[in-house]
């Protein structure tokens, strides 16, 4: 075992760090092991701790959050592979020597001077550029670009696509090193890069010349640099632009040493001839790839992630609870309060179950009218009702041998709860009008916030069909009986948003923190997600403050007759720190908010929840 830790991104990108000690504390200040030199960083952030061959991750209550394969952690055991986001910064920790191959960098050397950089501007090949005499490397070049065309044919995955293509061009050209370099635009850092080297295939780091990409891009021309020292480590270049269908991708960059390396007219022929081929399908490929990120963007914002966000001892129960009911086939009834996340668990079943790669489909038997929910569920035949006009199939039929989520279960008709009983017994159903009976293969799990057993009683559900439901039962708590989740939901909920509207998040501020630790969130972890997003669109700075927090969080009138006396005090000292501030700033609210070092728009919300407004009024009359 060698556990370390590498830099993938951030100021310290490409560094490794063994994990010799037994703890390792990472940080802003130089005194940790691991000083990251970045303001997003807290001094003391986070610490690993090996112990008989194990590491632990603890996150020390840094500004804005450790995370671990994007999930903000308190304490979490780290396994070979695990991606750490600390601040800004990336790491991946490894312990294995099957470590993943690290990714190719550029080196941007100096800009030649004029006497040494000596190029060949290629506008028109067929001019300048004579057909080799010899047969037999007409032959060969001939055989290599057949080679390169069936080639970039038959892969579609872009690095192995330019790997085989850097290869294949090794054979004709007597190049040391050569790189394709995919860049938007000329004066940016390239998108992507390949490399190959004649002798050490393992290398990462990549040395360009800059003026020469960038003069081949510009002007669409391939561009030839052969120095004129004659000895072995005179580097001799040449750039030939990848000039596709809609724009010019990148560029093609091999280097050479020695005077008896130079690259001659035949070779920039050949180079060039390679170029226009490889181009316009790398571009097709490339397209395609970035259609496909696209394309799981898109998912990920149309489907709820199945990510479990807690680190409470009442989180870990459930989520082993989750990952035996998940093998199973057995009915699952998911019961809770509106907001605890219950279609999150159906989906974390789903997704820890053998049916992962099938079909999830959540309905929502409250949000259906009855009159067209058994068509929803089980589909129609042709002219079975009016408007009816084709045969249509019903989400249980869908699914197939998926997964079908019935949420608020609890709502449903009394002549549908029959029905459902009846599928579920028989494990068939038939489609409106239809006579065929079709297999059920679906898994059904069910979901409500209602209190079935009081339904029950009331004659209002149906007791055979609750007992069909719940199979097994797994139970969502309310975030108020896991408050030590709140941070880690906070810090979650506040990336994901600042995310999406481009903002920078350092962080919560202790004392909007313990504003969300004390509330007691009715609407559970929904109104936990839209406070977040409240802060996160409306807030004036780099970081969540009290002022940035909904009007129900910053003065929540209690109901608990014990607490009276106390949240009197509290609201008395609150009503004298801000008389006496006004006083003191003559009656100037934005005055009296910096001298109680808030923002004057909390102050104004402190006045109005207070009720204390008449009464400054009566102060600064007298």
């Amino acid at each position: 075992m060698d556990p370390r830790i590498v830099v993938i991104s951030g100021p310290l990108q490409g560094q490794v760090f063994r994990l010799s000690d037994s703890r390792v504390s990472i940080g802003r200040e130089p005194s940790n092991r691991l000083a990251i030199p970045d303001v997003t960083v807290s001094r003391q952030h986070c610490v690993i701790e090996l112990t008989d061959g194990c590491a632990e991750l603890s996150d020390l209550e840094s500004h804005n959050g450790t995370f671990v394969n994007g999930i903000p952690v308190n304490k979490r055991p780290l396994q070979h592979g695990d991606i750490l986001r600390v601040g800004q910064c990336e790491l991946i920790f490894l312990t294995r020597e099957d470590s993943p191959p690290e990714i190719p960098r550029v080196l941007f050397g100096e800009p030649m001077t004029a006497e040494i950089l000596r190029t060949v501007k290629l506008f028109d090949t067929p001019e300048w550029s004579q057909a080799p005499s010899d047969v037999g490397r007409m032959a060969r070049d001939l055989n290599a670009l057949v080679k390169i065309s069936h080639t970039i044919n038959s892969i579609r995955d872009p690095d192995a696509l330019q790997q085989s293509l850097l290869e294949c061009i090794f054979e004709v050209v007597p190049a040391d090193f050569g790189a394709i370099l995919v860049v938007d635009q000329a004066e940016e850092e390239p998108a992507s890069i390949s490399a190959f080297h004649r002798q050490d295939h393992n290398t990462t780091q990549i040395s360009i010349r800059r003026e020469l990409m960038q003069r081949a891009l510009w002007e669409r021309s391939a561009v030839v640099s052969n120095q004129a020292d004659e000895s072995q480590t005179a580097e001799n270049t040449m750039c030939v632009p990848l000039v596709g269908v809609q724009r010019t991708i990148g560029v093609l960059y091999l280097t050479s040493s020695g005077e008896h390396r130079k690259f001659e007219d035949e070779h920039l022929h050949f180079l060039n001839a390679a170029a226009g081929i490889a181009a316009v399908t790398l571009e097709t490929v490339l397209a395609l790839e970035s259609l496909k990120a696209e394309n799981r963007r898109l998912r990920a914002e149309l489907e709820p992630s199945a990510t479990m966000v807690g680190d409470s001892k009442v989180m870990r129960q459930l989520a082993g609870l989750i990952s035996k009911v998940a093998q199973g086939e057995s009915t699952v009834l998911i019961r809770g309060e509106s907001g605890t996340g219950k279609e999150l668990v159906a989906r974390a079943i789903h997704g820890s179950s053998p049916r992962a790669d099938r079909p999830f489909l959540a309905i929502n038997c409250a949000a259906i009218p009855d009159t067209l929910l058994e068509s929803e569920l089980f589909g129609h035949e042709k002219g079975s009702f009016t408007g009816a006009v084709a045969t249509k199939k019903g989400r249980l039929e869908v699914a197939e041998d998926g997964t079908v989520l019935l949420d608020e279960i609890g709502e449903l008709a009394p002549t549908m709860q029959a029905k459902l009983l009846r599928v579920l017994q028989q494990r068939e159903f038939e489609r409106i009008g239809g006579t065929r009976p079709i297999k059920l293969h679906a898994r059904i799990l069910a979901a409500t916030n209602k209190d079935l057993e009081a339904a029950i009683k009331a004659g209002e559900f149906r007791q055979d069909l609750f007992y069909r439901l719940n199979v097994v039962s797994v139970a969502m708590p309310p975030l108020r009986k896991h408050r030590d989740d709140i941070p880690l939901l906070a810090i979650y909920f506040a990336t994901k948003y600042a995310q999406k509207c481009n903002r920078p998040f350092k962080g919560i501020t202790p004392e909007a923190r313990a504003l969300l630790m004390n509330y007691d969130w009715p609407g559970n972890i929904r109104e936990l997600e839209n406070a977040i997003e409240h802060s996160i669109v409306l807030g004036a700075s780099d970081e969540i403050r009290p002022e940035d927090l909904p009007e129900a969080l910053l003065e929540q009138p209690t109901t608990k007759p014990e607490g009276t006396k106390y949240h009197s005090a509290i609201s008395e000292l609150k009503k004298r720190l801000i008389r006496d501030a006004v006083a003191e700033a003559n009656g100037s609210y934005t005055d009296a908010a910096k001298l109680l070092g808030v923002h004057p728009n909390y102050l104004h919300r402190l006045i109005r929840n207070l009720d204390i407004k008449s009464d400054l009024r009566d102060q600064e009359a007298e």
